[in-house]
Parts: structure tokens; sequence; C-alpha cells
């Protein structure tokens, strides 16, 4: 089918390259992909990875010549720095030099081979931006796996890490004879000493995990905002509920200064003592057998406030929700249920677009007291 936009087209070209690498060939679809962008997006397209996947594909079919003259412009772009970080359709600054990269250190390796280290940095300094997602980190491991196929990687033996405690006692961290070594600190550690012996510049990357002790006590509101509100099924708010009552989730959020984010994921936690609610329905979520009237049980969640969630992941503890976030504020509700008496934690509900990461949003903590049923 015909490509409608430039995305399109990166996805066929794309194709037409795995294609090609399997054996097919492919010159007829390529002659069109070839029309398609010399017309439609005649100044844009050799800066864009269809210019490096283009040029892979020639030189899977021994076209040295076109290979090597559509490599010239987005390989030059690997040593741009500064393009502001904007996603699109699965493709943003950081997937198109991981892909270049890529490509070029798989059927290009003359080229990296001259490629100054410092081309490197535009993708490490959005890496420690955090502008990746799953998709880039992907993209980036495959192209720092082919890139260090194609070089001089033997430098075990050349790394070294101290660690260095409080009242100044070091320990060497032994490190295994690989090209990215990994190794655990203590948690005692102070101080972490690097030390590189090769000619090659070391990238580290330190990695910290576990949950946060005391809740956050403020809100986040980076380019969104998340409200969360417990309330009686008269929309009363509260504070204190009876075991087995069923207490309203009324979840509220807005795109700021954007007229809307799509792929957002919104987590509410459920505190300690709480289920989520489940009925049965008329109309079930799948086909039932013929003649059946079983009903299927799914979760009170609402189209309230005029969101339409995409998907709806009820868990044990949480409730996760998926879809676009707009401009205007929307709500979406759903039901709790206590389940044993105390005080309880309320943690904050957290909201994240899946592939821009700098947009979140997080509501503020709250506490919930359960009491003993009335007799």
């Amino acid at each position: 089918s015909p490509a409608k936009d430039i995305h399109d087209v990166r996805a066929r070209i794309y194709a037409v390259y795995l294609l090609t690498r399997q054996g097919t060939v492919t010159t007829g679809y390529l002659a069109t992909l070839r029309e398609t962008l010399d017309k439609k997006y005649p100044q844009v397209w050799q800066k864009d990875s269809i210019a490096a996947f283009l040029a892979a594909t020639y030189k899977l079919m021994k076209d040295d010549k076109q290979a090597n003259t559509l490599m010239e412009a987005p390989f030059e772009l690997l040593k741009k720095r500064g393009d502001p970080f904007r996603f699109e359709r699965y493709y943003d600054p950081l997937i198109r030099d991981a892909q270049v990269l890529y490509l070029a250190s798989r059927h290009f390796p003359e080229r990296v081979r001259k490629l100054p280290v410092e081309a490197l940095a535009p993708m490490v300094k959005m890496i420690q931006d955090g502008s990746f997602n799953t998709h880039s980190a992907a993209y980036v491991v495959l192209a720092l796996d082919a890139y260090a196929s194609s070089i001089d990687s033997k430098v075990a033996g050349k790394l070294s890490i101290t660690e260095i405690t409080v009242d100044g006692k070091a320990q060497a961290l032994p490190l295994p004879e690989n090209l990215i070594p990994r190794v655990p600190f203590s948690a005692a550690a102070a101080k972490l000493k690097f030390a590189n012996d090769a000619s090659m510049v070391t990238f580290y990357a330190m990695t910290e995990s576990g949950f946060d002790k005391t809740p956050p006590t403020t809100e986040v509101k980076s380019g969104m905002e998340v409200v969360r509100e417990y309330v009686d099924l008269q929309g009363n708010p509260l504070k204190t509920v009876k075991v087995g009552e069923e207490v309203v989730v009324k979840l509220s959020f807005r795109a700021l200064n954007r007229q809307f984010i799509p792929n957002v994921a919104l987590v509410d936690l459920l505190p300690g003592g709480f289920e989520p609610v489940l009925q049965p329905i008329d109309t079930p979520t799948v086909d039932p057998a013929p003649g059946s009237k079983k009903k299927a049980f799914v979760n009170r969640l609402g189209n309230v406030g005029g969101w339409a969630v995409d998907y709806a992941d009820i868990r044990e503890d949480r409730v996760v929700l998926y879809g676009t976030v707009s401009g205007s504020t929307s709500e979406y509700r759903y039901r709790i249920r206590a389940t044993n008496t105390g005080t309880f934690v309320v943690p904050p509900a957290y909201a994240e677009s899946l592939y821009e990461r700098d947009i979140q949003a997080r509501s503020l903590p709250a506490s919930i007291t359960v009491e003993r049923a009335s007799k």
C-alpha cells in the first residue's frame, strides 16, 4: 500500500532492508520508494535513517557507489551535537543515531574505524539526560555491540574500579574480562574510583534499585499533572471507611502546554487493606459460546470526563491505565473495597509518557483509616 507519510516510508525501507538480508531481490521495492522520497520529501530524507537503510540495502546488493553516496549525510549527523529531542512515531534523534551507527558498523566498517570517539557523545548525552525509552535503548544496544565488533576491542585488563569507604579504606573490585564488565559494590562505599590504562575512551553507568523508605512529599508536574481523590458513592471526600465499604477512586489528569500526549501510562497503587471491585456485566468482554449466558467480570472502570482508555490492567495491588492525555482535564473513576482495619498510606498516583520520559506527573500521597464494621 502507498506510504501516507515519511514514517510509513521509514517502516517500508526497514522491511526492504530485512528482506534483502534474507536473500530476496528487492530492486522493484527500492525503485518505488526512491520515487516516493524524491517526489514528496526531497529535502529531508537524505539526513534521515531512511538514507542509511537504503545505503545498507544497496551495499547488500553490491551497488557500492550508490551505497557510499547515500551513507554520507546520515553518517555525518553522528558527529552533530545538540539536536533537540522530539519523539514521533517511534523515531527520535537517539533512534536515528543508533540505527545509523548499527548499519554503518555492520556494512561500512571502514567508515566506523575512522569515526572519532567524540561522535558517540551525543548518544551518551541523551542517555545521561534520560531522553531514552525501551525502543531507543534496544537500538543503542544493537549499535554499540556492532560498533564494538568492528573496532579493536582488546581492552581486557585495562580497566579498574576501586571502592572507597568513608574512613578512606580502598578495595579493588574484580572485573570480568570483557568489553562491558559489570560488578556490584557494597552499600558501605562512599566513592568509586575508575581507572583506564587503554587509549580508548571509557563510559560508565551506575544503577541503584529499591523502594523509597518514605513517601514523596511533593507533586511532580513535568508536562502533565495528575490528581487523585478518594470519595464515597455520593461524591463526598472521605478519610475513614469501614471494612466492607467501597471507595470511589477519582483520577483527574491533563497535559500541560500541549494539546495531547499519546502513549501515557497511569499507575495508581492501592493502599494496603484494599482490593479492586469486580462486578458482572451483561455485555461480555469476549464473545461467549453460542447460547451461553455467562457474564464477564470486569472492574467498574468508567469513561468519566470524556477519557477513552486504550487499555486497563487491573491487578491485585494497582490499576494501570494506558491512553492519550489531552490538554483539557479528564477523569477516570473506579472502585476499591476495604478488607482490613488500620491506617494505611495511600501512595501517590503516577503518570508517564511511555516514549518521552521527561513527561511525567505524580500526585500527593495521602492516608486512609479503615475501621471495624458496625455490628
